[in-house]
């Protein structure tokens, strides 16, 4: 059993973080998670991620130029019985990607499978990676997804008008 559980809120972030929130609450939000530090690039908007006690689990939160938070992504950590990630119900890291994705067709929901290492759910805004990891198949995709990529509503659609609802 996995010991913390985060629930993905499609289109509007991650547990208690919301897409729309400022520098000072997202720090807040993610310090539950690790310490916070600067993931900037030079000349780049505002980014954080997080550091915590399982180095290979961290979570990254983007921000627009307003400095409000507009994209969270999380990886996977190497021990999924401390962290997991929920969406739609249904675990993200501990059940293998083929399966996970024929649950959430069975649920309904359209993937868009043009990159097979990057599926995408384009109307929750949710990207999945599979690439890389140490048990990847015949193809060389990986069995689990390494991350989930949450942005706001209408981000896959026409991201340059994607705007967070805080």
């Amino acid at each position: 059993m996995t010991e913390r559980i985060l629930e993905v809120r499609a289109g509007s972030g991650l547990d208690g973080l919301r897409f729309g929130m400022d520098e000072p609450q997202v720090r807040e939000g993610l310090a539950s998670y690790g310490n916070v530090l600067d993931a900037t690039a030079p000349g780049g908007a505002l980014s954080l991620r997080t550091q915590g006690h399982d180095d290979s689990f961290s979570i990254y939160a983007a921000f627009e130029a307003d400095g409000t938070l507009f994209t969270l992504e999380i990886w996977r950590p190497d021990d999924v019985s401390l962290i997991d990630v929920s969406l739609f119900g249904i675990s993200v890291f501990t059940t293998p990607a083929d399966r996970f994705l024929s649950r959430l067709a069975g649920l309904g929901h359209r993937i868009d499978f043009e990159d097979k290492w990057h599926p995408l759910l384009p109307e929750a805004s949710i990207g999945l990676d599979r690439e890389g990891g140490d048990d990847c198949d015949d193809d060389g995709l990986s069995r689990y997804f390494q991350s989930v990529f949450i942005a706001p509503h209408g981000y896959y659609s026409s991201p340059s008008s994607a705007r967070c609802s805080g």
